[in-house]
């Protein structure tokens, strides 16, 4: 760097004291200067060092100056122990004093508080406060300072103390030295991440301090006493003044680098100038003088790698093609640089360093390590390095060092060295342009003595570049004229004016740049020269991209090559146009390049335009124009084609006609829609060609799909018809809805030749709901299936039976429809039927097994047990009707099936009972009722391994505790208790259920006599409940309940000798028996069917009470056996004593009871239930229904098989949480182990 001084002046001694220059201040702005000189305080204008101010208002030496932060004030101090406020006029406004003369003055950064300091105390005086704070201090201040916040103050001191205060004054930090403190500094960068304090002692030695107190780095020893240090560059640098007469320039860090300036005694003064690259330094003798600082660049280059100098200290490496950088930090004044490759050189005061890019898989990587150091003092004016060597130059001399420092080679010019670059090559076999000041460029190779002379230019040279392939050489003189030669034959190749700098391009041979005077100059093959505005030296030209060295900074300017494109498309050379392109143009270049190569049918040039565009279309179109000039087409036809793909229609037009094929023209402009263009160009056809055979109708049917486009949909429908264009016609028509012209258009097609959009048009009609004229085109059609199809679409089932009577090979489209239209109008019973119908059985089990799953989920349980009996009988239908057939292993299977879905039947129509009481507030059931129905569905329990999904045991259990203590079966009520507590029960009853069974031990353990169930075979009183099940605990005879109120019914079970059939036990039970008069009949019997149609055996010959005389009350007395009647026993039943209970199976034979009490009769439904005569007839009629088969009771005739049956009339409960499948009930261990009556 350089220093030159802006202007000095030497104020001479006045009224008696010495002029010593202590202190200067720079207004914040940098316009001017006001320094203590004498007595006296001079304000100098910044720019011409004029006096603008000599202020005389201080009795003795002026020691101390500083300006408010945004210069509306300057304040003074000195010997007199009187500081005074200034304005920036120069006018006096405020004056107080210390005790002591004043040492130094600081203006808050931040504020306008001033910080004053003396040898005892130091103050601190703010516009807004009356009086001046003070506060003593332990020894003479010297030296203070701000932060760059302006929240502390440091003051130096003169037995070494450095003492952080706040802006109160209270002391927060203090920091020992070995020596007086004479000068300190706080750096004003506010990128920095703490606040560093640079601090002058008079032991030698620069230091840095954080603002707690913990020292930045070692101590720098300076060789002199520093009187002055304050900070240059933003922070970046430190000016240190003292007692060796000079200024010198050190980075942040205290590196020295470089002496500003030397005075003729003591500096006791330096300060930077705001803004600019200047300083103020003021010295013992009285001089005061400002010396402006050029900092010089300090780089190198090699192709797309670019080093430079920043911070004197440090180097940075910048990858210009990515814009990725290093920072490299040598802690030393960075003389030169050189980078070649993976090499770089940094020259520093006492030594060379070289460094190496250390080899990475990521080429973006730009690590560098330090590779080798030659400790030497090598001075040199240029340097350079190769891939194991360094070149320094010295004047005339080059000399040649390994990188250990080694001198190998040393080359003697006779001229002065200009210039020199590596210019590639081998390794250790590099070349290097050499540029003299006589005029003489020479190349050298290092491992060859004797250089090798490329021309003499004659005039002193500035810059060399060669060309890529080292053909032509570029040479910028001191007269900044460029001349480019041939360097095999010498010959000037072109010559240019106001040039500095000069670079060919790296990838392409003819093509080379210079700067100068503000404008780039671009040369491309013998074309003008394109120019530019751009400032600096051109130092690279690399495709499109120029490095251009402005200042201190390289910019990359990115230049397109399209008027070198264009020019080389004029002179038809697409071959360099498109290498030129490849350079960096932009896509409608490489386009505009690309559709002229296609022009003059260089195919292999368009087609790598338009695939670089990513144009598929113009791609296609250099496919289709090889493959048509293949087959022998003209080319002219081709050349319309791009025309017209460029949207110049008449000149595509234009090319056809030229060609004689205007009809080719007539065809572009019809599909464009531009009937009128194509009717001009069909009669240039018509007059070239007689006429030609041009269709009207084709004319007409491209204007309608025209009008299609553009939405004009009734017109292209007109056009479409006219066109004979019917199925495009009906498509339109059907989009827009428009029912009267689809019919119109119809009623106008032809059966043979339009059937295909008849069908359609029908196909229209049935969508839009209009039956009759959907109807009537499929009569036209005289298709019987489509209108069959109709109907069922429609959901016109009369009309779809009508015609299936008429049809019936059409049965397959009518009934599995119907039967899905039912199931999804919730008549599931017609649809079971309808499903039969159609021979899809298994979508009837289908939805049943769906039915039943979603009853149970929502808890309707008397439908489930229903759609179970459902399921039953389908079961059984699914079964052989023989008896007497031999059952295969799924026949039993079915059979199993069957038995298990009756069982539930029965289980979910009873419980239903129990949870309606339980959940609903109302009941309609007995108390003895519900009890009853507890009971029974405890012995269902005790013969299952689980229970059925919903139902809850403590439902069950909790319904025969209260009902049973409430009618006096306490020992049935303690037995529920018992066992509810033994179940995982809703907390809200745990309480309840506890209470109730502590009080039911309270009463006695038995249950009333008028409970207990009397057995009619053997006369037992059984208990309520037994662990048998529903039997007689004396002779096992089973229980027969009626299905209304579930009371025992007083019926025995009797079984048919294995010899008769069941066909034959009626006639038995009907005939006369052997001991009566033949005329004593029996009036009334046999079998009947209830109002429900459900089958009931009832016998009106009355009969007297049983005998134990007859063979059937002699069995009845045997226990636990079966009462098996033959056929004499059969005569002599009485038959209104007979009931016949129906399995409801063809494989399950009947069963047969004995009705012990005749005035009791009984009635059994075609579920096989039995009920007390009168209970059915009442239920029947306060449901309108059969209770458990929901038969209609108003015919007894067989329904049809679409009639509709009453759907479930139980509303749903609340709906719990459903599960897929059979449910297995909590605590279903216990279902086997009720241990009942205990």
């Amino acid at each position: 760097m350089r220093a030159t001084v802006s202007w000095q002046d030497a104020p001479p001694d006045r009224d008696g004291l010495r002029s010593v220059c202590y202190d200067v201040a720079y207004k914040p702005d940098g316009s001017q200067l006001v320094t203590g000189m004498g007595n006296r305080v001079l304000v100098y204008g910044c720019q011409d060092g004029a006096l603008l101010h000599s202020l005389k208002a201080h009795k003795d030496a002026v020691y101390a100056v500083s300006w408010s932060f945004e210069g509306s004030r300057f304040a003074s101090g000195g010997a007199d122990k009187t500081i005074i406020i200034w304005t920036s006029e120069a006018e006096g406004i405020l004056k107080y004093n210390h005790n002591e003369s004043v040492q130094c003055l600081a203006f808050n950064p931040c504020s306008m508080q001033l910080a004053s300091a003396t040898a005892s105390d130091f103050g601190l005086w703010a516009p807004q406060q009356k009086s001046v704070q003070k506060h003593k201090v332990s020894s003479k201040v010297l030296c203070m300072g701000w932060t760059k916040d302006g929240q502390h103050l440091a003051l130096g001191q003169y037995d070494g103390c450095v003492s952080v205060r706040d802006r109160t004054g209270g002391e927060k930090v203090k920091i020992q030295r070995g020596a007086p403190v004479w000068s300190l500094a706080w750096n004003p960068n506010k990128r920095e991440t703490h606040d560093v304090m640079a601090v002058g002692c008079w032991d030698g030695t620069l230091s840095f301090y954080q603002l707690n107190g913990m020292q930045v780095g070692d101590d720098t020893r300076l060789g002199f006493d520093p009187c002055s240090v304050s900070y240059f560059g933003g922070g970046d640098y430190v000016v240190v003044g003292g007692t060796d007469k000079t200024a010198r320039l050190c980075s942040k860090e205290g590196t020295v680098l470089t002496t500003l300036c030397e005075r003729g005694s003591w500096v006791w003064c330096a300060r930077a100038r705001p803004g600019h690259n200047a300083i103020a330094v003021g010295s013992e003798d009285g001089s005061i003088s400002t010396h402006a600082l050029t900092f010089s660049t300090v780089h190198g280059m090699y192709k797309e790698l670019y080093a430079y100098r920043d911070l004197m200290t440090d180097v940075i490496v910048q990858q210009l093609e990515t814009d990725q950088k290093v920072r490299i930090r040598c802690k030393d004044y960075v003389k030169k640089i050189a980078v070649y490759k993976d090499k770089l050189a940094v020259q520093l005061p006492d030594k060379l360093v070289i460094y190496q890019k250390i080899e990475s898989d990521d080429p973006d990587d730009m690590q560098y390590r330090m590779m080798t150091t030659i400790e030497d003092n090598l001075k040199c004016n240029l340097l350079v390095i190769t891939s194991h060597h360094v070149i320094l130059c010295m004047e005339k001399k080059l000399l040649l060092y390994t990188m250990e420092g080694k001198k190998e080679r040393t080359w003697s010019m006779d001229s002065v060295i200009r210039y020199i670059k590596v210019n590639g090559g081998p390794e250790k076999g590099e070349g290097v342009l050499v540029g003299l000041k006589d005029g003489m460029c020479l190349k050298i190779f290092i491992n060859n003595d004797f250089p090798v002379e490329l021309v003499n230019h004659g005039a002193s040279v500035r810059c060399l570049d060669m060309s890529a392939f080292r053909k032509k050489l570029a040479v910028v003189d001191e007269n900044s004229a460029v001349v480019v030669y041939d360097v095999k034959t010498k010959a000037v190749l072109f010559e240019g004016k106001g040039a500095n700098s000069v670079a060919f391009n790296s990838v392409y041979e003819d093509m080379f740049c210079y700067a100068g005077d503000g404008i780039l100059s671009i040369k491309t093959a013998d074309f003008p020269v394109h120019t530019q505005n751009l400032d600096g030296f051109a130092v690279g030209f690399n495709a499109s991209k120029i490095y251009c060295l402005h200042n201190i900074s390289m910019q990359t300017v990115v230049v397109p090559h399209s008027w070198s494109v264009k020019n080389y498309i004029k002179k038809g050379d697409f071959d360099g146009a498109y290498a030129v392109a490849c350079l960096g143009v932009t896509n409608k270049d490489f386009m505009n390049l690309g559709l002229a190569a296609h022009w003059g049918i260089n195919l292999e040039v368009a087609r790598k335009c338009f695939i670089r565009c990513r144009d598929m279309k113009y791609i296609d179109l250099v496919a289709d124009t090889e493959e048509g000039l293949k087959k022998g087409e003209p080319a002219f036809m081709f050349r319309a084609l791009s025309l017209a793909y460029q949207s110049k229609f008449h000149e595509a037009a234009k090319e056809y006609a030229e060609g004689g094929r205007a009809d080719k023209a007539m065809e572009m402009f019809t599909e464009m829609r531009m009937f009128d263009e194509a009717k001009v160009w069909a009669e240039e056809y018509a007059k070239t060609h007689g006429g030609g055979d041009i269709s009207l109708t084709d004319f007409v049917n491209r204007q309608a799909e025209w009008a299609e486009e553009t939405s004009d949909y009734e017109s292209a429908v007109n056009m479409y018809v006219q066109a004979k264009k019917f199925e495009k016609a009906v498509a339109l028509v059907g989009k827009n809805n428009w029912r009267d012209k689809l019919l119109e258009i119809m009623r106008l097609l032809d059966v043979k030749d339009d059937a295909k959009v008849i069908q359609q048009c029908a196909g229209h009609f049935a969508r839009w709901g209009d039956s009759s004229h959907a109807k009537e085109a499929y009569n036209k059609l005289g298709d019987h299936a489509g209108l069959m199809t109709l109907h069922v679409q429609q959901n016109q089932w009369d009309d779809a039976f009508a015609l299936l009577k008429q049809h019936p090979e059409y049965a397959d489209k009518v009934h599995l429809p119907y039967a899905n239209w039912l199931a999804d109008n919730d008549r599931f019973d017609e649809a079971r039927v309808a499903y039969r119908v159609a021979g899809r059985s298994e979508m009837s089990t289908r939805m049943l097994e769906q039915l039943t799953l979603n009853a149970v989920l929502m808890r309707r349980f008397k439908d489930a047990g229903y759609y179970y009996w459902l399921m039953s009988e389908e079961a059984a239908d699914s079964l052989p009707k023989d008896s007497r057939a031999l059952l295969s292993d799924d026949d039993e299977a079915k059979l199993a099936r069957f038995h298990e879905l009756k069982d539930r039947s029965e289980i979910y129509y009873a419980y239903d009972y129990v949870f309606r009481a339980m959940e609903e507030p109302f009941s309609s059931c007995l108390p003895s009722t519900l009890l009853n129905i507890g009971q029974f569905l405890l012995s269902k329990f005790a013969t299952h391994d689980e229970m059925p999904m919903g139902i809850s045991l403590s439902y069950v259990l909790i319904t025969i505790a209260k009902h049973g203590e409430a009618l006096g079966a306490y020992k049935l009520a303690r037995f529920a208790y018992n066992k509810l507590q033994s179940l995982r029960i809703p907390a809200a009853w745990q309480a309840e259920v506890d209470l109730a069974s502590v009080v039911t031990r309270s009463r006695p353990n038995v249950d009333g006599d008028d409970l207990l169930p009397l057995c009619f075979r053997c006369s037992t009183t059984n208990p309520l409940v037994s662990v048998k099940g529903d039997v007689c605990i004396n002779c096992g005879g089973h229980f027969v309940r009626s299905f209304v109120t579930f009371e025992h019914l007083p019926m025995v079970e009797f079984h048919l000798a294995d010899d008769i059939s069941a066909k034959e036990a009626r006639r038995l039970i009907n005939e006369d028996p052997p001991n009566k008069a033949s005329g004593s009949g029996r009036g009334g019997g046999g079998d009947v069917l209830d109002s429900g149609g459900d089958q009931r055996m009832m016998f009106d010959d009355g009969t007297g009470d049983v005998k134990l005389d007859d063979a059937f009350a002699q069995q009845m007395v045997a226990p636990n056996s079966l009462i098996v009647c033959d056929r004499d026993m059969l005569r002599n039943l009485p038959p209104s004593e007979v009931v016949i209970r129906p399995s409801g199976c063809a494989l399950v034979k009947p069963r047969y009871y004995r009705l012990m009490d005749a005035d009791a009769p009984v009635t059994v439904d075609a579920a096989g239930n039995m009920y007390e005569t009168d209970e059915y007839e009442l239920a029947c009629l306060e449901q309108g229904r059969t209770p458990f088969t929901r038969k209609g009771v108003n015919s007894d005739a067989e329904q049809d098989n679409y009639a509709m049956v009453p759907e479930p009339e139980t509303p749903p409960a609340s709906q719990g949480k459903k599960k897929p499948g059979w449910g297995t009930a909590r605590a279903v261990g216990t279902v086997r182990g009720l241990e009942f009556g205990k």
